[in-house]
Formats: C-alpha cells, sequence, structure tokens
C-alpha cells in the first residue's frame, strides 16, 4: 500500500574520507603498539566490535522515529591515547583519539586532541546524527491512499554533522590566542504541504543547509584584569526547494482542484560579522567590574521562483509564474556593564547596566508579469536596563542577597505592504514596553558538604508587545546539595515559573521537580532518580463568525493543554571478583496531560575478562512505547549487542 509519495531513503554512505579518517587510528593501533614497547613513553587504548540483533513488534516508523538502531556488525568504540616518553623527540606531549557509533549509527561522534603543555592545544570534534520522522495520525485500516498516509503530510530524514576545531596557542604565561573553525550541514528529504485554491497538497522539500563559522580570539591577563577579544565571522546557505513530483488531486480528491506540477525555488544566503569585548577588572580589593561590548552585523539575500499549472476548485484552469528577490541588513550593538563592591567584611553591593540597540531594514520584491511590487519593513528596538542590590553575609554559613531591575524598550516601525516605486514608507509606529522585578537569592551551609540555594524573581510589564507575552511573571528556584556520609550523596531541585498575561487571559505554567540519591563506594555504583515536570497553556480565544454563518457572533474558543509527566530512573553497576561486571538501567516515562503516554527503557549489561587483555561484553535492552489514547503507533523493541573488546 502506497502511504505517501515520501519515501525513506537508504542511510547515506558514510564519506570516502570518513572510512579513511576511521582506518587511521586502527592503523597507529597496530603499528604504535609494536614500536612504542620499545621505547619510552605509553600507548595505550580501547577497542569494540561485535554485532546487533533487533526484534521490533508494533509500529517500525515509531520505533525508527524514536531509536532507529538497526542491525548487524557494529565498531561499537574505539579510542586509544599516545604519550610520548622523554627520550622522544616530543612534538606533543598527549594524542588522544575517541570514535564511537561508528558505520551508519544514528548518532556518531568523533573526538581528537592533541596537546604540548604550555605551547598548544588543539581539539576537533565531530558529530553525526540521522532524523527520521513519519508518524501515523490513523489506525492501518483506516488509511486511504488518496488521503496519503492518514493524515500525517510532514515527514523529515535527514543527516545531521556538526564539525568543530579549535586551536589554543600560547606565546606567553600571559597570552592565548584562539582560532577556531566551525561547520554546520543539514541534507536529505521532507515534505510539507501548502493550501492551493481551496485544497492541501503533499509536496517534496528536499533539505540542503550549511553553515560555517571561523573565530579568531586572544585572551590576556595582567595581575588584576583579564581582558578577553574575539572575532568571528559566520556563512549560511539555505538551498530551499518545494516541488511536486508528479500530478496530484490533492487531499480531497472529490473536488475539482488539480496540480499538474509546482515547483518553488526559494534559496537565500546570510553573513553576519561579531565582535566581542569581555573585560573582568579587580583595580582594589573591595571593587569587581565585569564590562562587555558586543558589535553585530547581517546581510541576508534571498530570491525566489515559483512556478504552477493546474485546475482550481472552479474547474478552471490557472498558471503561476511568480518570481521575486529580498534582502536584510541587520545592525545590533550590546554594551553591558556589572559592578560589586564590597563595604565591609558583611556587606557587599552589586549593580548592573545594559544597552542594546537594534537596527535592521528589508524589503522584498515581487513580480507576477506586471510591475514589482515591494515589501519593505523598517526597525529600530532600544533596549536600556538597569539593576541594583545588596549582599549580606548573615553568619558564615548564610547569604542574603536582594535587588530591583528595571529595563525599558522603545520600538519604532515602518512597513509597506505593497510599495510602488518611488513610494516611501508610510508613517513610523512607536511602542514602548517597561519591565519592573525584583530578586532575592539566599545561600546556606547548614552542614560540611551540604549547600542550599534558593532564587526568587518578580516581574512585571507594562504595554507588552504581543498579545502572547506576559504581563506578569515569577520563578522560584531551590537547589539542594549534600554529601553524605559512607559514599552517599543527595541532590535535590525544584523550580516553579508563572506567567499570564492579563489583557488575553493567556496563562503559562511550569513546575518542576528532581531528586537524586547516588552512592559510590568500592565495587559498587548506584543512582536512583526521580523527577515531575507539571506544564499548562491556556487563552481565552473570541472568535467572530461570518454574516452568513450565525450573523457575526462572537463566541469563545478557549484553547488549552497540559502536560503531568513523572521519570524515574535506576542505574546500578557491581564489580565483582575475577574480573566479573555486571550493571543496569533502567529509565520510566509517564505522561497523565494532553497527551497520555508511557515509554520505560530498561537495559541489562555483563562483562567478562577473557584471557589476556581482552573482554567480552553483553547487552539487552528493551523499549516499550505505549499511547494511552491510541494503540496503532505502540511498539515494544529488544535489542541484544554481543561485543568483543581489547585493551592494551
Amino acid at each position: 500500500m502506497k502511504l505517501s509519495i515520501y519515501q525513506r531513503a537508504n542511510p547515506p554512505a558514510l564519506p570516502r574520507s570518513s572510512w579513511t579518517l576511521a582506518a587511521l587510528p586502527i592503523l597507529l593501533v597496530l603499528a604504535g603498539s609494536s614500536t612504542l614497547e620499545a621505547q619510552e613513553g605509553s600507548f595505550s587504548g580501547e577497542l569494540m566490535i561485535g554485532y546487533r540483533n533487533v526484534d521490533i513488534g508494533g509500529q517500525e516508523l515509531k520505533y525508527r522515529e524514536d531509536l532507529n538502531l538497526e542491525d548487524g556488525p557494529r565498531l561499537f568504540e574505539l579510542s586509544f591515547e599516545l604519550q610520548p616518553g622523554e627520550g622522544l623527540n616530543r612534538a606533543l606531549d598527549v594524542l588522544r583519539f575517541d570514535l564511537s557509533g561508528f558505520g551508519g549509527e544514528p548518532f556518531e561522534t568523533l573526538a581528537v586532541r592533541a596537546k604540548k603543555h604550555g605551547r598548544f592545544d588543539f581539539q576537533y570534534d565531530r558529530r553525526r546524527s540521522e532524523y527520521f520522522y513519519q508518524d501515523q495520525f490513523l489506525p492501518p485500516e483506516l488509511v486511504s491512499i488518496p488521503l496519503a498516509n492518514g493524515g500525517d503530510f510532514h515527514h523529515f530524514d535527514f543527516e545531521r554533522v556538526q564539525d568543530s576545531a579549535i586551536l589554543t596557542l600560547n606565546p606567553s604565561p600571559e597570552l592565548k590566542v584562539h582560532v577556531g573553525f566551525d561547520r554546520y550541514q543539514r541534507h536529505g528529504e521532507s515534505t510539507t504541504t501548502l493550501d492551493i485554491s481551496r485544497d492541501e497538497f503533499e509536496l517534496e522539500r528536499p533539505l540542503d543547509e550549511t553553515q560555517e563559522v571561523i573565530t579568531l580570539g586572544l585572551e590576556y591577563a595582567w595581575s588584576k584584569a583579564t581582558l578577553v577579544v574575539q572575532g568571528r565571522r559566520r556563512d549560511f546557505d539555505n538551498g530551499t526547494e518545494i516541488l511536486l513530483p508528479g500530478r496530484s488531486l490533492g487531499e480531497d480528491p472529490e473536488d475539482a482542484t488539480t496540480l499538474d506540477f509546482f515547483f518553488l525555488d526559494q534559496p537565500y544566503e546570510a553573513e553576519s560579522d561579531e565582535f566581542t569585548a569581555r573585560l573582568v577588572a579587580r583595580p582594589t580589593k573591595k571593587l569587581t567590574v565585569r564590562g562587555a561590548a558586543i558589535f553585530q552585523s547581517l546581510n541576508l539575500d534571498a530570491t525566489s521562483q515559483e512556478s504552477s499549472q493546474g485546475t482550481t476548485f472552479q474547474g478552471l484552469p490557472f498558471l503561476t509564474s511568480i518570481a521575486g528577490r529580498g534582502e536584510i541588513e541587520r545592525d545590533v550593538d550590546l554594551l553591558d556593564l556589572d559592578l560589586s563592591y564590597r563595604l565591609d567584611s558583611r556587606w557587599t553591593l552589586v549593580g548592573g547596566l545594559w544597552r542594546k540597540q537594534l537596527d535592521q531594514e528589508g524589503l522584498f520584491e515581487l513580480a507576477t508579469g506586471g510591475l514589482p511590487e515591494t515589501n519593505a519593513g523598517v526597525w529600530d528596538i532600544e533596549t536600556t536596563g538597569v539593576e541594583a542590590g545588596a549582599q549580606l553575609a548573615v553568619s558564615p554559613k548564610l547569604t542574603v542577597t536582594a535587588g530591583v531591575r528595571s529595563e525599558s524598550r522603545d520600538v519604532d516601525s515602518a512597513a509597506a505592504g505593497e510599495l510602488a516605486p518611488g513610494e516611501t514608507l508610510g508613517e513610523e509606529e512607536s511602542h514602548d514596553t517597561e519591565q519592573t522585578g525584583a530578586f532575592v537569592t539566599v545561600g546556606w551551609r547548614p552542614a560540611k558538604g551540604a549547600r542550599l540555594t534558593l532564587d526568587y524573581e518578580d516581574t512585571s510589564y507594562d504595554d507588552p508587545f504581543t498579545l502572547a507575552s506576559p504581563t506578569d511573571g515569577s520563578r522560584l528556584r531551590l537547589q539542594g546539595r549534600w554529601a553524605l556520609p559512607k559514599g552517599w550523596s543527595l541532590h535535590a531541585s525544584l523550580m516553579d515559573r508563572q506567567s499570564e498575561n492579563s489583557t488575553s487571559g493567556w496563562d503559562a505554567d511550569h513546575f518542576q521537580a528532581d531528586v537524586r540519591l547516588a552512592y559510590h563506594q568500592g565495587r559498587f555504583d548506584l543512582a536512583l532518580g526521580a523527577g515531575r515536570v507539571e506544564l499548562d497553556r491556556s487563552i481565552d480565544q473570541t472568535v467572530v463568525t461570518l454574516p452568513g454563518f450565525g450573523g457575526g457572533q462572537r463566541l469563545d474558543f478557549p484553547i488549552a493543554y497540559s502536560a503531568e509527566a513523572d521519570f524515574f530512573d535506576v542505574s546500578a553497576r557491581c564489580r565483582l571478583a575475577e574480573g566479573w561486571t555486571l550493571g543496569g538501567t533502567g529509565r520510566l516515562y509517564e505522561n497523565d496531560g494532553s497527551f497520555p503516554l508511557e515509554r520505560s527503557d530498561l537495559r541489562l549489561f555483563a562483562e567478562t575478562e577473557i584471557l589476556e587483555d581482552y573482554r567480552l561484553r553483553l547487552g539487552w535492552r528493551n523499549v516499550d512505547y505505549d499511547e494511552d489514547t491510541f494503540d496503532f503507533d505502540d511498539y515494544d523493541a529488544e535489542i541484544l549487542e554481543l561485543g568483543l573488546g581489547y585493551r592494551w
């Protein structure tokens, strides 16, 4: 049965360069283990290969969305560390390589580090991940071929790769120089929907995004001050396309609307520069100054080309050809200053000032055969703020900090929906928002190894910019740590955040509590955790009916949803005699709110040493996903892994 025009592509073959990169450390292992034995220094590492078997019962699409682990041989782990000895020509002190999830896994990581103490430090990280989504809204017996997959027309199957490299040089003990390069790529397939002539059509939307960032910075430390200066250049390319692979009758094949072809090409490029300077200084024993200045600029260029052909809902033919271009220029300046002055052994004054300025101009020209129409907008947003407070050391174990905060935001904007050639923007609109609030922080050390922190903030907004912005908000956060005797430790946290807009009737509440108990003694490790999250969102929406459908009546249309989620987890590890290690983890998630479901994840493993430097590992995992409202999206997966490892 054809459920959708979307078809999951095979996992993309790993680039040949990646295979070469993976083979390099293996060659180093073979070469290094035989040569370094006769030389000073050390060469240690670990390799584990094996096989995974996956048995899925239920909805395989949901399993692939959540886990996407596949059968077959696997390279589970590879790592080594090289430390040349004193007798060698030491170009570096440490070379470390770590690789996990290699060979088609949904999450793959690679890390390389080379370091020479006091001279340089190089770090390279590569993270590759696969994302898949194709949910089912209807049970299989109700799926209709003309209606694609039963209601969900938005799917994706893409790969995201992040490369990050940074080199730190130490020309002198006071000076550090940083050179960095980051690249983010997202490539794959997806589908989306567009409303065309009173019908909805499912269209292909290939994903092609690349962002590259070059960073250059330096850090210099004097006896009483440290200065950090950094420049960053960011280039972003997005090749957005939306297309119809073939003729379509739309979501409702009973109406007259059809599409013979549709193509939308909408790529855009963005270039931005950022300069940052940060200073931390203690000119006197009592005064501490922290300052920052950030300057950003952005230039974005976009083009658009759309063409389509089909039949309208009235049965008439239509043909479109639209072309456009747009650009945005933005400048952002941020200045921030924090001060701390110690009056005596008990009292300390704290304060801060900040100012942020955003200037943006943008336009988009659209041509449909006649003169181009221009949509333009100008934004000028200025934000200034100040806070002041005091800290009191009530006792050596109790500290209280309290203060007030005020911030104002002035927004000037002008826009034109259809700006003809030679026409200027209309009169500017101004909007001012005031924010005032207070904060209290309490730090308490009731006993040795114990610490309790309480933070409370209360904020009000005068004339917020949108009806979805709060007019009042508060946040309470409580955190505690306690190092108990005989290897036990306890950590607990609580957070309660409330926001509301009195004009629109919008409310947003967020409550979260976590507690964790851990034990570490000798050969045994144990950790227990529990958490609770409650989310509530509601708004008093009002709709007005059309004159032909009830005579323009005003009807209440409240919108509300909630989540009441419980989290439980346990992990244990025991190192037995004669090289045996047993352990496991268990996680349970249960949501009783608007979207009730349960998900359990249980893992067990056993590991033993065989022969010299070899180890055998057996792992079992069970994931049970259960939606309470419907059962056609449920699955139960069992995963069995067998690994053979070698340590040197």
